[in-house]
């Protein structure tokens, strides 16, 4: 079994495997169940599938603390996932879930019993890539270069023409993504598209030179937009288009682009995501 690192959202740290002197075992390679919202007509042979959704994912741990110190590892558990502790799951520095405590560490009363059970609960199940994808639209390329000589003309960087990116999502499901937006200039109604999927997010609004927009889902998975002007932080949520219905990647490829009512020259984009996957295996 590889290591696991639990990381508290206050800062505490555990680590169970070998380096955390802990034995575990931890439902990891679990599938998970769609729950399906059926139909059926008149005279209908079959059914029809309407929606699909999953829940959120248990992870149970059990396993045993050993060497020296076991009361005082079985103390630093017990502190660490305490109730009501938030945090994050770590897995071999690959990949993370986002969990809660759900039931808190339960051990055995004897002092050098390192036996112990607890459980985790991810809201979003599929485990996410630590790592980010990050994708650029109208961003500076640079075009220094070492050797270099002086004596003659050279750029430091150009503007990137291109006004779309291909965002892969290697995964095995859609993912949310965070874009971060700058104005150079002045920028009426942004709008991000899928050229491929024809899916759409609209902010009605108008930047100014120097303000900049973050779109992004939260820990939670609310959706959040925020404006930054002249270092104050604004909500801007009710500047997105009822119609919008552009929030994540799906599988493969996503071709995106960024544009405004005055052509996307001043508008530059940063895409951030973390592919997905729905199991992971000790080796």
């Amino acid at each position: 079994m590889f290591d696991v690192i639990f990381e508290a959202d206050y800062g505490g740290k555990y680590l169970f495997g070998k380096g955390g002197n802990t034995w575990f075992g931890m439902s990891v390679g679990n599938g998970i169940a769609v729950s399906l919202g059926t139909a059926q007509g008149f005279a209908q042979v079959g059914e029809t599938v309407e929606t699909q959704s999953v829940s959120g994912r248990v992870v149970d741990v059990t396993g045993e603390i050993y060497g020296r110190d076991i009361p005082g590892r079985k103390n630093a558990l017990r502190r660490v996932c305490a109730p009501f502790t938030a945090g994050r799951l770590i897995f071999r520095g690959t990949h993370y879930l986002r969990v809660y405590v759900k039931a808190a560490p339960t051990f055995s009363a004897v002092r050098k019993n390192g036996l112990f059970k607890m459980q985790f609960f991810a809201p979003y199940p599929f485990y996410r890539t630590l790592v980010e994808e990050l994708h650029y639209i109208g961003a500076m390329k640079a075009q220094f270069r070492f050797p270099v000589n002086y004596a003659q003309p050279h750029r430091f960087g150009s503007r990137a023409a291109g006004r779309y990116t291909n965002l892969i999502n290697s995964g095995d499901v859609a993912v949310p993504f965070r874009v971060s937006l700058r104005s150079e200039g002045t920028c009426s109604n942004v709008v991000l598209s899928n050229l491929r999927t024809f899916a759409m997010l609209r902010l009605n609004g108008t930047l100014s030179a120097g303000d900049q927009v973050e779109l992004w889902r939260d820990e939670d998975h609310v959706f959040r937009a925020e404006l930054t002007r002249e270092g104050v932080k604004t909500d801007i949520l009710s500047w997105v288009d009822e119609a919008s219905d552009l929030f994540q990647l799906e599988v493969g490829d996503n071709l995106i682009s960024a544009n405004d009512d005055e052509g996307g020259g001043s508008l530059t984009a940063r895409f951030a995501f973390s592919p997905a996957v729905a199991a992971l295996y000790e080796t």
